[in-house]
């Protein structure tokens, strides 16, 4: 049975230069929430106007690949550039994932021609998404010895510490901050897989836990690439943490028959 999200409150953006498709896409989520839900919508026609906002608190970005000035990809880039870990959907009348569009890694691509109930099965979807990721939002860390709130998106793979403990491998804008010393969660790995069970975290090694949303590459050679580092997949962990990639990116880029 399906969890129920009670009194939800997203926080949406939509950027397209077409008013009357960001209207129709507004009422379509409407419909698509929970009575008890709440949908919070802000509009942009440009990526220059939509980059002039605080987006960080945007719980998702539906963008306009084809837009005029900065195009979707190039918007998407410059938002992962600024630390944004929200839900990014690119909209567009073509279907075109290219290499840049892998790299940004949005969770959805909507074909803007598709049927309304295909659309909004995929809006369903989106919404359940974020209410997942809203479920494991934070968790309890150290660093030097003081007690901090480390946000999970914010986590890019995890590794063994001392003690039945485990460090926080912080993305990549962050090392700076944490880099006197490590991050320290008080957690085994087994603890932290049952906190993390709805999230999109995996073992490709009895030493790793990964987010799947920093990998950019499995190479034959049995490594994953996530973000600027490399780390080893064991033959143990190799077909299940393949089959754990194969679901994240199937769902981002889910096609229409």
């Amino acid at each position: 049975m399906d969890k129920e999200w009670l009194n939800m409150v997203y926080k949406i953006a939509l950027c397209d230069d077409d008013k009357e498709y960001m209207d129709e896409l507004e009422k379509m989520l409407m419909a698509c929430r929970k009575q008890e839900d709440t949908l919070e919508i802000i509009k942009c026609t440009s990526g220059e106007q939509l980059l002039e906002r605080n987006v960080d608190e945007e719980d998702v970005v539906f963008l306009d690949i084809q837009l005029e000035g900065m195009d979707g990809n190039e918007i998407s880039v410059e938002l992962r550039r600024r630390g944004y870990q929200g839900v990014l959907v690119h909209c567009s009348g073509i279907f075109m994932p290219t290499p840049e569009t892998i790299k940004i890694s949005p969770y959805r691509y909507l074909l803007k021609q598709s049927e309304t109930e295909e659309i909004m099965k995929d809006l369903r979807d989106i919404l359940d998404e974020i209410a997942r990721r809203k479920e494991v939002y934070s968790i309890e860390a150290y660093y030097m010895r003081e007690k901090i709130t480390v946000q999970v998106a914010d986590i890019m793979y995890i590794t063994h510490h001392k003690n039945g403990k485990s460090v926080l491998h912080m993305k990549e804008p962050l090392q700076k901050l944490y880099s006197e010393a490590n991050v320290i969660a008080p957690y085994s790995f087994k603890e932290l897989m049952e906190m993390l069970e709805k999230s999109d975290f995996a073992m490709p090694h009895s030493s790793y836990i990964v987010n799947l949303h920093y990998v950019s590459r499995l190479t034959e050679a049995d490594f994953v690439q996530v973000g600027s580092v490399r780390l080893s997949v064991s033959r143990a962990k190799k077909n299940e943490f393949k089959k754990k990639i194969m679901e994240y990116f199937g769902n981002k880029y889910k096609r229409k028959d």
